[in-house]
């Protein structure tokens, strides 16, 4: 998708085309630029794997879902994969999405590892007007070979870089376009993937950067936009939540009461819900680790935040406490003890506590809490 700003639509093309090794089309869908950039777009021709370009030219800005949308339209391939115009590509990007969307049918969407997730080249690597050099890029890409086939499951993906199976557009259709131009999109998306019973992914092998909201920068209404369809995607979905769930007792990997455990997070997780996890961990093991004990595929929802042993329970009240910016919605308490000792300190912590073992009440509490204003 492209609106001006050719300065950027110019290195995303030619990263685009550089590395990119499976054939494919290139649908350019341009918002009503101005006549250099129309002019520039139209004499793009195809190069190397990318066998056809096409452009499709909006007469009016018709803002990001229903540019997406057309160019969605006009595609006909097994998989599709939305584009922002302030990416920069590196060598087999596409190809390791296309590896691991194959391998696992669930998948419905999938972003690369990018640094809009954190993954970025280190802090020497030359950058010029906010971006690495294309050589640090690609040898950051490099360094994240060793994690071929591998991805984390994300409550949601984000729509800079969205590679979509075609299954999944045949049953839920192309973005919304209830929204005000842009934002909020790629989650209501997302959400309705995972309604139709696919999952979404991050693939951590594939690497793009991602230069950012270089389209809405200097919109003056863009917080107000933002917040409006926020509040629309929340009046669909329900607020996003806040979830702290201790537990006392060393995570033993590999266990059955650790599978157990993670699955019940992991369901919790895909509820529009972060997880924070206080727990005693063994050697310092991360979140990653644990999940591949029992087999499990980690999701990006679920927080790891490991404690001591000895006095676990107060060295989690003590970081749940501590927590002023983004404060919790809901304690999962694991023992009534500690369930006693935070209700007295709930003006503290503001959150509603709720019995490990009552899943009845953590879902009423959970429902009410998600549909209340944020």
């Amino acid at each position: 998708l492209s609106w001006n700003h050719l300065e950027e639509t110019r290195p995303c093309l030619e990263t685009l085309f550089g590395t990119t090794r499976t054939p494919c089309r290139l649908l350019i869908v341009d918002n009503a630029s101005a006549p250099p950039v129309r002019a520039h777009l139209a004499a793009v021709t195809p190069r190397g794997s990318i066998v056809e370009v096409v452009l499709l030219q909006n007469e009016t800005n018709e803002g990001f879902p229903r540019g997406m949308n057309r160019g969605l339209r006009a595609s006909s391939a097994p998989f599709v994969c939305l584009l922002n115009n302030d990416l920069r590509f590196t060598d087999g990007w596409l190809e390791e999405l296309l590896a691991v969307a194959r391998a696992h049918p669930e998948l419905g969407v999938l972003n690369p590892a990018s640094n809009t997730f954190g993954s970025r080249p280190p802090h020497h690597a030359a950058w010029r007007g906010g971006v690495p050099a294309q050589q640090a890029l690609e040898a950051h890409a490099a360094s994240l070979a060793a994690q071929r086939g591998r991805y984390t499951e994300v409550g949601m993906c984000t729509g800079f870089c969205f590679l979509i199976r075609r299954e999944v557009i045949g049953r839920i259709g192309g973005l919304t376009e209830e929204v005000d131009r842009v934002f909020f999109e790629d989650e209501d998306y997302s959400m309705r993937v995972q309604e139709a019973g696919f999952r979404c992914a991050v693939v951590e092998a594939s690497y793009v950067f991602h230069v950012g909201h270089q389209s809405v920068k200097d919109m003056p209404e863009r917080e107000a936009l933002f917040s409006k369809n926020r509040r629309w995607c929340e009046q669909r979905w329900g607020r996003r939540l806040r979830l702290a769930w201790p537990r006392f007792t060393p995570a033993a990997p590999g266990s059955r009461e650790l599978r157990d455990w993670l699955q019940r997070l992991v369901a919790w997780a895909r509820r529009r819900t972060l997880v924070y996890v206080y727990c005693p961990t063994p050697d310092r093991l991360t979140r990653d680790a644990l999940f591949e004990s029992v087999g499990l595929v980690p999701h990006a929802d679920i927080h790891w935040c490991p404690i001591p042993q000895t006095a676990a329970s107060a060295a989690a009240a003590g970081l749940i406490l501590k927590r002023r910016k983004k404060p919790f919605d809901l304690l999962v308490a694991p023992d009534p003890g500690w369930a006693r000792w935070m209700g007295r300190l709930r003006w503290l912590h503001r959150a509603e506590i709720v019995p490990e073992a009552d899943e009845a009440q953590l879902t009423d509490q959970w429902q009410r809490k998600s549909r209340s204003p944020s």
